[in-house]
């Protein structure tokens, strides 16, 4: 009977320890970040939502004023008066009102079909949407608006607002 076994020596399985711990150092670090751009993306978020707050109660309807319901990327070419229209109410909060803060915009997609979505749902009610990287879900079908997309993280005004 031919008895083969594995043996690692001292130094083997000192240099296999270290090869684990650096790949899960690695993990770990790559998971920080993804997560630390997911918060940045919700507070963006959460900014974007309370700019469009205040719009609404200056206008008496969310952006576009002339359409009950619209959708699409904020930053997108085609939709430069929706962003300058929230743009106008980001800047009367604090955190914006100097020019150079720049508007919210996605930290890896920002400026790209990925970055972040607005849809207005009704004269009163909006939804804003971002994709994550640490909790990907997809969620969020944008479809029905009439532009395709998924995404994971979503604000919903009407859920949000206090009555």
């Amino acid at each position: 009977m031919n008895n083969h076994s594995f043996h690692l020596s001292g130094r083997h399985a000192l240099y296999l320890a270290m090869v684990v711990f650096v790949a899960v150092g690695i993990w770990a670090l790559r998971l920080q970040t993804l997560q630390a751009r997911d918060i940045v993306r919700k507070h963006d978020i959460e900014d974007i939502e309370n700019a469009l707050n205040r719009y609404e109660k200056t206008h008496g309807t969310f952006p576009p004023d002339n359409s009950s319901s619209w959708c699409g990327v904020i930053s997108a070419q085609e939709n430069k008066e929706i962003m300058t229209a929230i743009d106008s109410s980001l800047r009367q909060d604090q955190k914006y009102a100097k020019q150079e803060k720049k508007f919210p915009s996605d930290p890896v997609f920002g400026s790209t079909a990925n970055d972040y979505f607005y849809w207005k749902t009704s004269p009163v009610s909006f939804e804003l949407l971002s994709k994550l990287e640490s909790d990907k879900n997809g969620t969020r079908d944008t479809t029905p608006c009439g532009k395709p997309g998924m995404y994971d993280y979503s604000v919903v005004s009407f859920l949000r607002n206090k009555f």
